[in-house]
């Protein structure tokens, strides 16, 4: 198990500036797209369910 990490270790390599950046904006939109998503189930869940319910 040892031997297939090293394998590995020495098959990757640092990433370019370009792609640095390609990788951040794409995690970036990630997380945006992610808790926007959040953000309207709470919206659904605190203000337009309880006033479905009559509460």
């Amino acid at each position: 198990m040892l031997s297939m990490w090293r394998r590995i270790l020495k098959l990757s390599r640092k990433p370019d500036r370009d792609e640095f950046k390609l990788l951040l904006k794409l995690n970036l939109l990630g997380f945006t797209l992610v808790g926007s998503i959040a953000y309207v189930i709470h919206i659904l869940v605190t203000v337009v369910f309880p006033a479905i319910r009559g509460g």
